[in-house]
């Protein structure tokens, strides 16, 4: 008798081994370095406007500051999130995937998503991945 589960989903994964598969693993290595930076970001915005908040109240420029890093990480995590939704979708694809940062929650699930995609690439592929990601320059 089988221990495998029948009623599993397929595992798919791709496995790059060429040269030129080489240049598009650097640059999915590359870009889930940015998508890990912009998870990292996103989650320093909460600390952020809690103390912004607490030292400077009501004011005017606590909330510009909150609004100018809030729109950074935003574009930041768009950018990213795009370059790395592109090389693996298409896209199409990848703009659906910006779109979805605009809702609040679902914009963290994505990045974190993307990146963990990008990870189970990079693994297959022999290639160690840390917490920001793999150093595109080992690659």
């Amino acid at each position: 008798m089988s221990t495998e589960n029948p009623y599993s989903a397929p595992a798919v994964v791709e496995k790059l081994v060429s040269g030129g598969d080489r240049e598009r693993l650097r640059k999915i290595a590359t870009a889930q370095r940015h998508v890990n930076l912009a998870v990292l970001f996103y989650l320093c915005l909460f600390p952020l406007n809690i103390a912004v908040s607490a030292i400077a109240g009501d004011t005017i420029w606590a909330a510009l500051i909150t609004l100018v890093a809030v729109l950074a990480v935003l574009v930041y995590g768009m950018v990213s999130v795009f370059w790395l939704a592109s090389l693996f979708r298409g896209k199409v694809v990848a703009v659906l995937y910006v779109l979805g940062l605009f809702v609040p929650l679902l914009g963290l699930v994505i990045l974190i998503v993307i990146s963990s995609k990008a990870t189970t690439i990079l693994r297959a592929n022999g290639i160690k991945v840390g917490l920001l990601g793999a150093n595109p320059k080992t690659i």
